[in-house]
């Protein structure tokens, strides 16, 4: 049986492959983000080659992705995606890869009547317009067009838009499963229908009313791009995957109460047998409580140390929420400096590992490796 989580090199960004099966011969895959830019080439298409080719795939058909998820419309998340699309298309009728469904909530779709005005405000708002963190605002802004792009291409290759929903992929009051091959079953746990009315109602009541540059770029890079993450339990053979996007702890925690996974959002406990941790390991995303209550046998984080992510306070909130018990922390780079500032995330993470005495339960990529590998039955073949 295989159910593997492999986090490819991303740079700052997401791009994971989630793989399962009940025997060698049945293995399937799904894509989770595509990561920024220059990594469908570098990582993605790499990977994607592999798979191909252990499945002795005919030149003459796709290799067959039973999804593409883009949890949210973040450039370090959706730019791959938007490259592999064009793959897709650039191929005619004869394309190297298919997707049977894109997961995918577009912007316009998440804010819902306002869009069009938020739209033309966004377009022109200059770079200099984003003071805080305006490297990261801008980003996201950016990728408001590219998630545009991204729904458009998909609708003109015929490719199935959130199977298994009516409209946008989102949570329920109770718990909403889609079902795949073989007996994969994906809970959705985020957005919920209540985050997506307030992120509306924000923009209707203080955005709308007060359009200044800076209360429009905190509103798109703070509210839509995380806020509206895509978040879901994937189970299979009874183990689970926490897999988060950029989603705040407090929504998760909300999540998992409302799928019925906890008891409540307040003080209930699950274990996990692999949490991909939010944001990158942003600690704006979490706390050490969340960390104390949602516990896994394994951790994931994908980051470069731009935006000072992962940061030092998370990975030591993991050590200290977990203490002695046995666990796996694996960080798709060692090597991580934030480029603005030059710090060296990197040490920062590695004095916090030997403090919290993580570092025999840490596992770096290699350099030489396309992604760092969980896997929680046999080891993937390939």
């Amino acid at each position: 049986m295989i159910f593997t989580l492999e986090a490819l090199e991303a740079h700052e960004g997401d791009c994971l492959v989630l793989s399962w099966g009940t025997n060698a011969k049945s293995i399937r895959h799904i894509l989770v983000d595509g990561g920024t830019k220059g990594i469908f080439k570098g990582s993605l298409e790499p990977r994607l080659t592999q798979l191909r080719k252990a499945h002795k795939t005919p030149k003459d058909e796709p290799l067959a992705l039973e999804m593409v998820m883009v949890s949210h419309i973040d450039g370090d998340h959706i730019t791959g995606i938007i490259e592999l699309l064009n793959r897709i298309e650039k191929g005619g009728e004869s394309p190297l890869y298919a997707m049977r469904t894109l997961w995918f909530n577009s912007f316009d779709d998440v804010i819902g009547n306002g869009s069009n005005e938020l739209k033309s405000r966004l377009a022109s708002l200059p770079v200099s317009a984003f003071k805080k963190d305006g490297e990261h605002s801008a980003a996201v802004v950016a990728s408001v067009g590219q998630g545009r792009d991204v729904r458009a291409k998909a609708e003109s290759l015929g490719i199935l838009l959130n199977a298994g929903f009516k409209g946008l992929v989102m949570a329920k009051d109770s718990r909403v499963t889609v079902s795949q091959a073989d007996g994969l079953q994906l809970h959705v746990i985020s957005p919920s229908l209540a985050r997506l009315q307030k992120l509306e109602a924000a923009w209707e009541k203080d955005v709308k009313a007060n359009p200044s540059d800076a209360k429009v770029a905190a509103f798109v890079d703070n509210s839509v791009a995380n806020l509206s993450s895509i978040a879901v339990v994937a189970e299979f053979g009874g183990k689970t995957i926490l897999l988060t996007g950029d989603a705040r702890g407090d929504d998760l925690l909300e999540g998992l109460a409302a799928s019925g996974f906890i008891d409540n959002a307040k003080t209930g406990t699950m274990h996990f047998d692999i949490i991909k941790m939010p944001h990158h390991g942003s600690n704006r995303n979490m706390e050490k409580n969340f960390l104390e209550r949602i516990t896994a046998d394994h951790y994931v984080i994908s980051a470069d140390g731009k935006f000072s992510n992962p940061d030092a306070d998370t990975v030591s909130w993991i050590g200290e929420a977990r203490g002695s018990d046995s666990y796996k922390l694996y960080l798709t780079n060692e090597k991580m400096v934030e480029p603005k500032s030059k710090t060296d995330i990197g040490a920062d993470v590695k004095k916090v590992l030997k403090q919290n005495k993580m570092e025999k339960k840490t596992v770096f990529r290699k350099d030489s490796d396309l992604g760092v590998t969980v896997n929680l039955f046999d080891v993937l073949p390939f």
